[in-house]
């Protein structure tokens, strides 16, 4: 994903608001830098324990080079019975965790918050439906987990990978660390179910669901995007987000490491048509009505990588929850003024999608002889 911001430098400042052993010497942690649920002191809990600056142009220091990690003196041996790691609804997590309404945004994250975010980052868990393709240990595309055993992806990111080795990892978020508050969950797909109109010159149609070998378990993080009815229409639509951890660029050679966010309006098919015969695709070019585009604004933008991911909009009767409208398909290059992004409009597949999943659950009750 691009943004329209673009910071010479980024600064991550990690403030633990807690009555915790914390020694700073001159900016420096005087203890050893741990991840918050290994430092054994019994006055953890709450509410949105630390806050992740992203500076402008000030730059701050941080008591520990790791910015998800904490300064401590009292740290859990290992092998010993640590600290659990309380939820932020401030509940002492007796309780199972479920799958809630579906398409439910973290308005606020889950466990800590990004303040002063100046580059489209994601709050940890904000978009708890998207997750991470990968193909024999690689990074390739996003998706939407629309069930706890299936997710939605685009046809291109799938198309002859059935044997790949492909693999879903849900409640990812900075792909670079560990140390997150919340563990990603992994599960390998089982099985590619490609749209049989599937179009590999045009992406007409450009739709597959993947099966997985058992379903994700429920967790603030990880959760479920909701479909729209079949064939609604998200025509001018202000306020739909992508998510990816795609290229700021098309020429650059780096994927994100934290989740990043933009959001886009929905542009008519007609609209978006026209855009797209003043690029190198010619005045005779037809927008296939299984496309649907957002965006047009410079530097705002999905790009390279973000193939698979959701464009989810707001639903009419609850401004918090999200339907799935598109999935990354295809651009003209990245971020261009007047060129909008091109998706598959995800509401013409409902329909396919939920008798597909029908037949999911069937055969999974034939196997286990329900």
């Amino acid at each position: 994903l691009i943004t329209s911001i673009s910071l010479n430098k980024t600064f991550l400042l990690l403030f633990v608001a807690l009555e915790v052993l914390i020694a700073e010497v001159n900016g420096k942690c005087d203890g050893v830098c741990v991840p918050l649920n290994e430092c054994s002191d019994d006055h953890f809990g709450g509410e949105n324990w630390f806050d992740i600056r992203v500076g402008g142009d000030e730059e701050v220091e941080a008591d520990c080079e790791q910015y998800l990690r904490v300064c401590c003196k009292s740290v859990i041996p290992p092998g010993t019975e640590g600290f659990t790691v309380r939820p932020t609804t401030g509940n002492a997590g007796q309780e199972p965790k479920v799958f809630n309404d579906c398409g439910t945004r973290n308005m606020d994250g889950a466990g800590f918050r990004i303040s002063h975010a100046t580059q489209g980052e994601t709050e940890f868990g904000e978009f708890p439906w998207m997750v991470a393709l990968y193909a024999s240990g690689s990074y390739i595309c996003g998706g939407s987990l629309i069930k706890p055993n299936v997710v939605v992806t685009a046809g291109h990111c799938v198309f002859n990978k059935q044997n790949a080795g492909l693999v879903v990892r849900a409640g990812e978020w900075d792909s670079k660390t560990t140390d997150e508050l919340l563990a990603f969950q992994e599960q390998r797909v089982t099985r590619v179910i490609m749209h049989d109109q599937y179009n590999t010159k045009f992406l007409f149609n450009d739709i597959a669901l993947l099966v997985l070998e058992k379903p994700f378990q429920p967790d603030e993080h990880i959760q479920l995007l909701c479909l729209a009815p079949q064939g609604k229409s998200f025509d001018n639509e202000e306020s739909c987000i992508a998510t990816g951890w795609g290229k700021e660029r098309f020429d650059s050679s780096s994927y994100q490491n934290i989740l990043k966010k933009v959001e886009l309006p929905v542009m008519p098919h007609g609209d978006c048509q026209e855009a797209f015969r003043k690029t190198r695709l010619g005045s005779t070019f037809q927008l296939h009505r299984s496309m649907l585009c957002a965006g047009g604004e410079e530097g705002v933008d999905t790009c390279t990588g973000d193939g698979g991911s959701p464009l989810a909009c707001p639903s009419v009767e609850n401004g918090n929850r999200y339907q799935l409208a598109g999935i990354v398909a295809w651009g003209i290059g990245c971020g261009q003024a007047g060129v909008p992004g091109a998706y598959a409009r995800a509401s013409l597949y409902t329909t396919w999608i939920e008798r597909n999943v029908e037949q999911i659950m069937n055969d999974l009750n034939d196997y286990y002889g329900e």
